[in-house]
């Protein structure tokens, strides 16, 4: 092969990159939906990633004198707790936990089970059979009985709810990457894959993982969501983080007992994990509507 058409190869695999860009900005801009609530996840993330440089360490220090300040006062963006500590700081941490536990579980439970999915959906047969008995025995075990089990055996923290949500959240990409794979498989391109010899890796990889990435990018962004909800829903009940260290979940249920005197210490972050959970879900429809050639078609 030459150089020049290496070059021009080159030339217009970058073509190709940067059109696939502009229509994705060209989307964005078409759903003012979608352009909102992407700039609030960014925003969301950034605070998150500088929150330990936003937030002074003696967030967490109790300050009695300032007992339960509404919003705005004294320089308390939303106000105070039952102890005196600034509300929103430990927002921003807090953030800092939703966010972690809602993007690593989500790649760790697709890194699980996306392999098992394709596996069971390419050879079929008893290896078919075995996995999806295991995906059936999963989906019978109660969410908070696993919870309540792993805390039990390995402790509460916040590496113990990420594999609770791992556990729990991989049949979900192993059901979806096995059905996509049973159409694809059947495809010409896959059998003549096959017929040439190519190892079971290489079509995976190269044929059948690009052919059912979009609805495994669209369950990824209702998992994101899911699993925010998920460790908010752990940690009110005393099962995750546990205090001082602020998580959404656990500062709704500490401000039960201040619901009616004291109404910012669940308004605000029950309306934050709200709103992240709905940017999310906003979101990966309009990356479905984007990636997907059937709908824009």
């Amino acid at each position: 092969m030459s150089t020049a058409s290496v070059a021009a190869g080159g030339t217009s695999g970058i073509a190709v990159s940067r059109t696939r860009q502009n229509q994705l900005l060209r989307s964005l801009k078409r759903d003012p939906w979608a352009s909102v609530s992407l700039l609030f996840l960014l925003a969301v993330v950034l605070a998150a990633i500088l929150s330990p440089v936003l937030v002074p360490d003696t967030i967490n220090s109790p300050s009695f004198g300032s007992r339960l300040l509404p919003p705005l006062t004294d320089g308390h963006i939303a106000g105070t707790d039952q102890l005196g500590r600034d509300v929103w700081g430990r927002m921003l941490l807090g953030a800092r936990i939703s966010m972690t536990v809602g993007f690593l579980t989500v790649v760790l439970s697709a890194l699980i089970g996306v392999p098992i999915g394709m596996l069971a959906g390419y050879y079929g047969g008893w290896l078919d059979v075995l996995l999806m008995r295991l995906v059936d025995v999963q989906l019978a075990f109660p969410f908070i009985l696993l919870a309540l089990t792993i805390n039990a055996i390995l402790g509460l923290g916040l590496r113990n709810i990420i594999i609770t949500l791992v556990i729990a959240g991989w049949i979900e990409y192993a059901r979806i990457a096995r059905g996509e794979t049973l159409v694809v498989r059947e495809r010409e391109f896959v059998q003549a894959a096959h017929l040439t010899g190519a190892r079971s890796g290489r079509i995976f990889l190269r044929h059948i993982l690009p052919n059912i990435i979009t609805p495994l990018i669209v369950i990824s962004t209702l998992q994101v969501a899911r699993f925010i909800i998920a460790e908010a829903s752990i940690s009110f009940l005393g099962f995750g983080v546990q205090p001082p260290t602020p998580a959404w979940g656990s500062m709704v249920s500490e401000g039960l007992d201040y619901i009616f005197s004291a109404w910012w210490l669940i308004t605000l972050p029950g309306l934050a994990l709200a709103l992240v959970a709905l940017a999310v879900n906003i979101t990966g429809d309009w990356l479905r509507d984007t990636l997907d050639p059937r709908i824009r078609t």
